[in-house]
């Protein structure tokens, strides 16, 4: 039985009729559901990046509201208003990506009584837990991907050694652990806007700064051993698998210092109806980024899901 849930839409601007619940996965974890009814076109589901959540997508649900889909997007495990490891918002954690596919059914079962088709709209790591639902059948119509994490943008030596290591750590009982170097890590939105790896627009940059600082139980400090390890075990995973056959976009900015632009570029080439988006000079947060930059992304998905539609 789902349960009440928080939602804080006055603060974040969410739009009006919006419902929060809590749902209990298969393995027990509770989750937060947010889901907005009316628009007739179909359901998007968002699936945010790591340390999001529902109230910093307010905008984006709002956008799609305005295309005519209804909507619903999660809190992930570990984050935003569902359970933490250890009630903590100070490190996040799971021992295996397949974890979220728990949670990618429980937000399948909330939409339940939702209108078809389904588009899924997936940033960051979303794109990782997207592209796996996907693959094990998710029923979508079309996929959007914002800066997927299929990769992460590392220098050449670090990302030949850091999975090695990381993996010997959680081998040796460390993988709840902070990662090497990240303990007492602030979450990205509370350090300066100087030289962050999320956004050019300075009011996107202070609108998630705002939510942090008003809603603190919504942070997540850094990535614990397990996690990036099981992170690279599914980045590699999703290269040595068989891929969807839905038509599926992804953008990417030029100036992306979180996820590798040249491994969505790479996965898209293994796909058989895939567009690219190159979106020069943007950084991480595509659906968050200055009007110049976001509107075109916004174009290029409307002008996809239309080609969708009309075969459908």
């Amino acid at each position: 039985m789902a349960e009440p849930a928080p939602l804080h839409s006055d603060l974040s601007g969410a739009p009006a009729g919006g419902t929060a619940t809590f749902h209990r996965t298969s393995d027990g974890i509770r989750v937060r559901i947010a889901t907005w009814s009316g628009g007739t076109r179909g359901t998007a589901l968002i699936l945010p990046g790591r340390t999001e959540y529902i109230e910093k997508y307010a905008q984006v649900i709002a956008h799609l509201i305005g295309m005519g889909f209804s909507v619903a997007c999660i809190d992930w495990r570990g984050q935003g208003l569902s359970t933490r490891i250890n009630d903590t918002t100070e490190l996040g954690h799971v021992k295996h990506f397949w974890e979220y596919q728990h949670d990618v059914a429980s937000l399948l079962s909330a939409v339940a009584d939702m209108p078809r088709p389904l588009h899924m709209f997936a940033h960051s790591m979303g794109g990782a837990i997207g592209l796996r639902a996907l693959i094990e059948g998710l029923p979508a119509a079309s996929a959007s991907f914002s800066a997927p994490m299929w990769g992460l943008h590392l220098p050449a030596l670090q990302g030949f050694f850091a999975p090695f290591i990381l993996r010997t750590l959680r081998i040796f009982g460390q993988g709840e652990n902070f990662a090497p170097g990240a303990r007492g890590a602030e979450h990205v939105a509370l350090r300066g806007y100087k030289g962050n790896p999320l956004t050019t627009d300075p009011e996107q940059y202070r609108r998630m700064q705002m939510l942090i600082e008003e809603i603190p139980d919504l942070a997540l400090g850094p990535p614990s051993v397990g996690w990036l390890a099981a992170a690279f075990d599914e980045m590699d995973a999703l290269f040595d698998t068989d891929l969807p056959e839905l038509p599926i976009l992804a953008g990417c900015g030029t100036g992306d210092t979180v996820v590798s632009y040249s491994a969505v570029v790479s996965q898209l080439e293994r796909m058989r109806r895939a567009t690219f988006v190159n979106v020069e000079g943007a950084k991480h947060e595509l659906w968050m980024e200055r009007p110049e930059l976001r509107d075109p992304f916004w174009d290029a998905i409307s002008r996809h899901i239309a080609k969708v539609e009309a075969t459908l």
